[in-house]
């Protein structure tokens, strides 16, 4: 059931890139790379398994910083180029990071944690499979909450699918982390 639930998340991940790379009225080149990167992370976990999720977390949560760092004021800006807007700039950040979490938090395996070996070295030392697992969902939730906010102050359809495309996949993935 997980596997089809990662599936799933792939096909709105997937809408919400082909939105963004169809906004022409926007210079947002950055943000299409970081939803490929995104994309191309899930395709991997889902179907070849050829990085290790933690890799995988570490390159978008390196994407997040350098999005983050694109995007930090530099001065006056012109007409040309004014600063984007501050709601999908985050919701963007945060769509990696989330990514990054449901990446590592998909490639821990409670059943292999529960091996007597590893009961027995979790016994005095807390295992925190559960904490883990909660921590996903509440962030999961959380970012799903920020996408609905943002999609109801959204006024461009495209913003509001992309949107609409991230917290559906970032709800499903969290669903197949379960």
């Amino acid at each position: 059931m997980a596997e089809l639930l990662h599936a799933w998340a792939i096909a709105p991940a997937a809408i919400g890139a082909c939105c963004l790379a169809a906004d022409r009225s926007r210079a947002r080149w950055p943000d299409a790379a970081a939803s490929v990167l995104m994309l191309v992370a899930m395709l991997d976990a889902a179907l070849t398994r050829l990085v290790a999720p933690v890799y995988w977390a570490a390159l978008l949560i390196a994407c997040a910083m350098a999005l983050a760092a694109w995007r930090r004021p530099r001065g006056r800006r012109s007409e040309a180029h004014p600063l984007p807007e501050t709601g999908m700039a985050v919701h963007s950040g945060l769509g990696l990071i989330a990514m990054a979490a449901l990446q590592l938090g998909m490639g821990y395996d409670p059943l292999a944690a529960a091996s007597p070996a590893a009961s027995a070295a979790a016994h005095g030392h807390g295992g925190g499979g559960g904490l883990l697992l909660a921590v996903l969902l509440g962030g999961a939730l959380a970012y799903a909450v920020f996408s609905a906010l943002l999609l109801v102050r959204a006024h461009r359809s495209l913003d509001r699918a992309q949107l609409a495309c991230m917290g559906v996949s970032v709800v499903l993935m969290a669903a197949a982390s379960v």
